[in-house]
């Protein structure tokens, strides 16, 4: 037998003398004043006592009933105080106190995973969307944002399609796709999943950029071609130059009757020897820049002291100076130099005799310096990048490639682009932007 049905057995037998009362009155008829009295007595106890036990019953239901709706409304931290007295309702206060703890822990745990995910998300150099079953953005973490070039507020809830990024989920899954967001060109890991939240699907789509990696992975295999170059050429070269010595012994003295066809073999020989040795040593040595590119040393560098020394070192009066305000950009000040010579060489090689204009604007935490030209344009190889590819009669094909490995090692970025407003190109760079207020070391 429960306590509840305890208690109520004990307020029956409490009441029963005036039940029995009430049972003699009504059987034998109109009672005494005195026993009146005493049935008015035994009534009155009756009531106080079913008013007490009811009363009772009802404020704890009602206290059940507020701690429930505490649950319900998420409101993991109330407690109840449970009755010394042990009776039911003090084991409903204690268990719900349990459960209520309970519930409580696994909130704060569910809230630091929450916690962890966002900035693990946000540590990401892949773009993570995830999307509901109707396809309309669901969440975006950071680098989504960067990738699309917009803010979280204005990215969810719109649909796939107008995001442009519905054609991703048709290629497989895990593949390389080139594509161009938010303006900047690139090779990218498209990876997607099925998703399921709530009993509704929905799907993931991550977007890793490779484009660096595959730079590198591309670097190593030049360093290793290298090792290999290196090696046959220097076997080559030892043959060639056998050679050349063995035809400067048939040289006749000076001052001999020389045959005039002998002479001009020989000497032709020679020339090509001599031309061939000096385009190998050129070509290694090519390669032998781009693998050993050193580390930069980077600091705050004077940007508009910088473009005005390297106007100075061309020296060349086409080159006009758009200037912009008064910045300081991370960067090494020697290897930035060696970038911006190189740009502006190709600029003024361009195919125009007109100005070059060397410009820079601040944009957010980044710099962007400009070098436009109104030469041919670009070549439509797309190869410009690639190492030893040139367009020049005597170029070595690695102006290019080494300036774009130079930024890169500085947290920038490098590309060129068509102009829109005449012919021509821009060479366009994006570097951070330097701590304001710290003093820019002195250039050479």
């Amino acid at each position: 037998m429960s306590r509840a049905e305890r208690d109520l057995w004990r307020s029956v037998w409490m009441a029963a003398p005036a039940l029995a009362a009430l049972a003699l009155v009504l059987s034998v008829g109109v009672p005494q004043p005195r026993e009146a009295a005493l049935l008015f007595a035994l009534v009155a106890a009756l009531t106080w006592v079913v008013w007490r036990v009811l009363g009772q019953r009802v404020r704890q239901l009602r206290t059940i009933g507020s701690l429930l709706d505490a649950l319900r409304e998420g409101d993991y931290g109330v407690r109840g105080t449970p009755p010394k007295k042990q009776d039911d309702f003090a084991d409903i206060v204690r268990s719900f106190n349990l459960l209520a703890a309970r519930l409580q822990d696994e909130q704060r745990d569910l809230q630091q995973s929450l916690q962890l995910l966002n900035k693990t998300l946000a540590a990401l150099d892949g773009a993570v969307f995830a999307f509901e079953q109707d396809r309309r953005l669901r969440l975006v973490n950071p680098a989504g944002e960067r990738l699309l070039g917009q803010p979280a507020q204005s990215l969810l809830g719109r649909d796939a399609a107008e995001l442009g990024l519905t054609e991703l989920f048709e290629l497989p899954s895990g593949s390389i796709h080139a594509a161009s967001f938010a303006g900047t060109p690139g090779r990218w890991q498209i990876s997607h999943a099925e998703l399921r939240s709530r009993s509704q699907a929905g799907r993931l789509l991550l977007v890793q950029p490779m484009e660096r990696a595959l730079r590198e992975e591309e670097a190593q295999a030049f360093r290793r071609l290298l090792r290999v170059l290196s090696h046959e050429i220097n076997n080559s070269m030892t043959p060639i130059a056998s050679m050349a010595d063995t035809l400067q012994r048939l040289l006749p003295p000076v001052g001999a009757p020389v045959d005039a066809e002998l002479d001009g073999d020989l000497r032709q020989g020679l020339e090509l020897i001599g031309q061939r040795s000096h385009a190998l040593q050129r070509f290694i040595g090519g390669y032998a820049q781009l693998a050993k590119l050193p580390p930069p040393q980077v600091g705050e560098v004077d940007l508009a002291a910088l473009c005005e020394s390297v106007r100075q070192l061309l020296g060349n009066p086409r080159i006009a100076l758009d200037g912009g305000p008064a910045l300081c950009v991370l960067a090494d000040g020697d290897q930035l130099e060696h970038v911006l010579i190189n740009l502006l060489r190709n600029a003024l090689e361009a195919g125009s005799d007109g100005p070059v204009s060397l410009r820079w604007r601040h944009e957010g935490d980044r710099v962007r310096i400009q070098i436009i030209d109104g030469g041919h344009g670009l070549p439509t190889s797309g190869n410009v990048f690639v190492p030893f590819f040139t367009t020049k009669p005597d170029g070595a094909g690695i102006g290019l490639a080494l300036s774009r490995q130079i930024i890169e090692a500085q947290s920038g970025h490098l590309e060129l682009l068509p102009r829109e407003d005449a012919p021509g190109t821009v060479a366009q760079l994006s570097l951070p932007l330097a701590t304001a207020g710290l003093k820019p070391p002195r250039l050479r």
